[in-house]
Order: structure tokens, then sequence, then C-alpha cells
């Protein structure tokens, strides 16, 4: 399948069957867990091209103006906070990109993700579902009922940076972190006590360790409704990133929907050059 992809993204870069990205609108592209080789792949590739990587904070700014690029720009986030995050300074520091790591607070101080227990092959005996797509459709509660029995029964390696990584992280000039809520639940399947508590305990807890005020926010899975946002606004939230395919226009995005396009981390060179280009999911959508 992988190389199956391959052939599908060469083809999509060689023929140029959709318009190229717009130089009026910001190239904007996310990444969860690249190996090394995939990250400085892309951020060679757009260095190349000559694209001008930007802080969130000249993104905020741009938007705010309501200001179209004068050259080719790229905004770079991550999400999650995994804590091989930090083998890619290298290429960061090296390309000099601002990058904006959006981090939900359990994992970094429990060591894991609750996708780390649903995708054991081993979790089905206690939780009763098959895949990590089958928790992501259970009602929250039901979710941290079925969550809670797997912390009891598996024991897993950390997978997420620690709080003293995170601190050092946040102190590094071309980093900012963003909140990405405390549990990273499916916010459309909670209440507004919820997503309420979500929301502001995870910016209250990145605030209280980063010694910062944190206002940028991605949702969890890409997954929103409009009690979200009216809650992102309530608490603050200058932007919020979504995970819906798209450049930035800065002159009528909604700032608390802004697009991104994703990377796959499992997935190879070309696939990866279409889908940051936007020409994959003229032909394949995605979330």
């Amino acid at each position: 399948m992988s190389l199956i992809k391959e052939i599908i993204g060469a083809t999509l870069m060689g023929l140029r069957l959709t318009s190229r990205p717009d130089d009026a609108k910001i190239l904007s592209v996310y990444f969860h867990n690249p190996s090394v080789k995939l990250f400085h792949q892309m951020i060679s590739w757009l260095h190349k091209k000559g694209y001008q990587f930007i802080s969130i904070r000249d993104l905020d700014e741009l938007i705010s103006q309501q200001q179209a690029p004068a050259k080719r720009l790229a905004f770079i986030s991550f999400d999650d906070g995994n804590k091989e995050f930090l083998d890619l300074l290298p290429t960061i520091e090296k390309y000099k990109v601002p990058v904006t790591v959006f981090v939900p607070t359990n994992p970094v101080k429990e060591g894991n993700y609750w996708w780390d227990y649903a995708g054991k092959h081993e979790q089905s005996k206690y939780s009763g579902l098959p895949t990590i797509e089958s928790f992501k459709l259970l009602p929250v509660q039901e979710f941290d009922l079925k969550l809670d029995v797997l912390r009891e029964h598996l024991k897993l390696e950390r997978s997420c940076m620690t709080v003293s990584q995170l601190k050092e992280l946040a102190k590094h000039p071309y980093i900012t972190i963003g909140a990405h809520t405390v549990s990273h639940p499916i916010l459309k399947n909670c209440d507004a006590v919820r997503q309420a508590k979500e929301l502001a305990e995870g910016q209250m807890q990145l605030n209280e360790w980063l010694q910062q005020y944190t206002v940028y926010l991605a949702y969890p899975n890409g997954d929103y409704n409009e009690q979200t946002l009216e809650l992102a606004d309530k608490y603050g939230y200058r932007l919020g990133f979504t995970t819906k395919p798209g450049q930035i226009n800065t002159a009528t995005v909604s700032r608390l929907e802004i697009p991104r396009y994703s990377v796959n981390d499992e997935g190879g060179y070309f696939e990866n050059l279409a889908k940051i280009n936007g020409y994959w999911q003229r032909f394949f959508p995605t979330h």
C-alpha cells in the first residue's frame, strides 16, 4: 500500500493536476510524530521552494491585520508532544523553523496518550472494543471508564515528553507551546461542562508550568462543535487549529477554525509532498 501511495503521490506532483498553492495564502502544515528523515525531507523541500517559515505570533498578526503575504509563507505545527519531537530540533535549528507544539497536559504528567492503550493488541479483551477508531465513537463517560480499565491492566513505556522536557523546550527560541486540552478527548462527544474543563484546565496547567499565557489551541482529532468555539473564545484563545485541509486566507479565515494540511507520519516522501501541496486531497478527501 505504501508503494502505491508513493506512486500516486509522485504522479500528482509530476502532473500538477490541480493548481499549485496560492502564494497569496499561507501554507499551513502539521505533523504528529514523524521520523527525523521525513521531517527533514519536508522542511528541506519547502526551503528549496522559497518558503519563509513564520511563527504562530507572526500568523496571529497577519490575520489580525488581514494582511496577504508578500512572499511564500509556511506555518508549521505539531500535535501531541511526543518525546521523539526532541530529535527534530537539529532540523528546526538548521532551517530556522518556528514551530508550535500543541500539548495535552495529562499525558505529560502520566507518560502516555489514550491511543497508546487503545492501540495495544491485547486491549480488546479488557475494553471489548476492536480498534482505536471505535474508542472515538464513545460518549466521553464510557470512553473514560474503558481507559481507566486499560490503565489498570496495561503497563506501557512513556511516549510523551516529561514536564521537565516540556519546560526546557518552551525556552527554545523557535518553539511555542500551545494547548491541546487536558486528556485529548473527542470534544464533540463531550458536554459543555467537560469541554470547559478540558479547554480551561489544559490552558491553566500550561500557564503554570511554563509561566506563559497560553492563547493558541488545536482541537484533538480535529473534532469540535459550536459549543467548543464559544468556549475557546470565552477562555481567551486567539487562534484555534483544525485538521481541515487548506491554506490560510488571512482576509477571510475564522480565527478559531484555521485549516492545516496533515503529514502522514507513516507515509513516504511523494505522498506527503502531494498532501502538503493540496494535490492529494483533490482526489482523496481527508478529515
